[in-house]
């Protein structure tokens, strides 16, 4: 059966909406404090660590380099095209001689000799200027030859600067990531440490919901603004804290189980009377009607299923582990009852409990 009262559970309800109203409203109000932290937002470039006196001349000269070689490129063309036509133009004229010398050799003409001369000097002369453009294409082909060289050492001269920036601007991001870590760490630490004694202190304050709010906030500024930018040194840190957390939650869990055990074994050895009054009324009637033992919180019947308002057997009325009273006798009709209850529910008479708290 249920304890809690309806109202009692919307009002929890509506404390837990609360809650995450206020919540939100400090996640927000934090985000744009986090967005105003100096360096938050900048972090340092590799640029920055370049020498750009060094580069900037390089880059010159690599630009004029890649200039020459595309006006080499368009010369290069040129010249090929006046080759083919110096090159089409001395076979022609030789498949012309060739023809000529064909005609002549069949009239066995003296007179054409001259002729003979003078056409062999202009084939000789067409062949000269198609030597003088394939020179041209050679000269121009080993310039480019060169050029492309420099232009690779030029670039290899580049990328070796910018090389030359990484280990300064590695060491530069580490501080700088180690800064904002810091700058975040001193804003998110206190507000755990708020939190941990809001857990601490503050659990049963009427104030509880508002309290809770705040811990929801600080919970994710530690989580979202504070975890991702943990510094990773080859994962040294982030491991390394992963691990110390690790420990420090364990360490608590141990020490509190530990301190819950003592206590309970403590209160076994306390008189009846004085574990009543320390266990709640509504937390006692939910845990019985469940089976467990609200003085030892150990199972001590089989756990009703959900749905059936039945008790556990008829003659568990005491706890098996630590001989807490469970169940209790009406003094008016005689049922049966839970040891808490402070009416009876059958006639409806007030209970003897009082009677068995003072008496026990």
């Amino acid at each position: 059966m249920k304890a809690i009262r309806r109202p009692m559970f919307w009002y929890g309800l509506a404390m837990w909406l609360v809650s995450i109203v206020i919540a939100s409203l400090l996640i927000q109000l934090g985000g744009l404090i986090m967005s105003d932290v100096p360096t938050a937002g900048k972090l340092v470039t590799q640029e920055e660590f370049v020498d750009t006196e060094r580069l900037n001349a390089v880059e010159t000269e690599i630009d004029a380099l890649e200039a020459s070689l595309r006006a080499n490129q368009n010369d290069l063309e040129d010249a090929r095209f006046r080759l083919d036509s110096r090159t089409l133009d001395y076979q022609n004229q030789r498949a012309n001689f060739e023809n000529w010398i064909k005609t002549r050799s069949a009239t066995r003409s003296d007179a054409q000799n001259p002729e003979v001369i003078e056409r062999v000097q202009a084939i000789e002369l067409l062949k000269l200027e198609e030597r003088k453009a394939q020179r041209v294409i050679e000269e121009l082909q080993q310039t480019r030859t060169e050029q492309t060289r420099a232009l690779q050492d030029l670039r290899a001269q580049r990328q070796d600067i910018r090389a030359d920036a990484i280990a300064p601007y590695e060491q530069a991001r580490n501080l700088e990531v180690l800064k904002v870590f810091a700058l975040r760490l001193a804003l998110t630490l206190p507000l755990l440490l708020i939190s941990a004694w809001l857990i601490l202190k503050k659990r049963g304050s009427s104030y509880w919901p508002v309290y809770r709010s705040f811990i929801i906030f600080s919970l994710f500024a530690f989580f979202v603004e504070l975890v991702p930018y943990l510094p990773s040194y080859g994962g040294y840190v982030r491991y390394g804290v992963g691990i110390a957390l690790a420990l420090l939650v364990a360490h608590f869990a141990i020490k509190g189980m530990t301190r819950y055990l003592q206590n309970k074994k403590t209160e076994e050895q306390r008189p009846e009377n004085e574990k009543r009054q320390l266990i709640e009324y509504e937390t006692a009637v939910k845990k019985i009607s469940g089976g467990i033992c609200p003085s030892c919180d150990r199972q001590f019947g089989p756990k009703q299923p959900r749905g059936r308002d039945s008790q556990p057997e008829a003659h568990q009325d005491y706890c098996v582990h630590c001989g807490f009273c469970l169940f209790s006798r009406c003094s008016s009709c005689g049922t049966r009852e839970n040891s808490f209850y402070k009416y009876c529910g059958a006639c409806g008479v007030p209970s003897d409990n009082d009677a068995l708290q003072a008496t026990a």
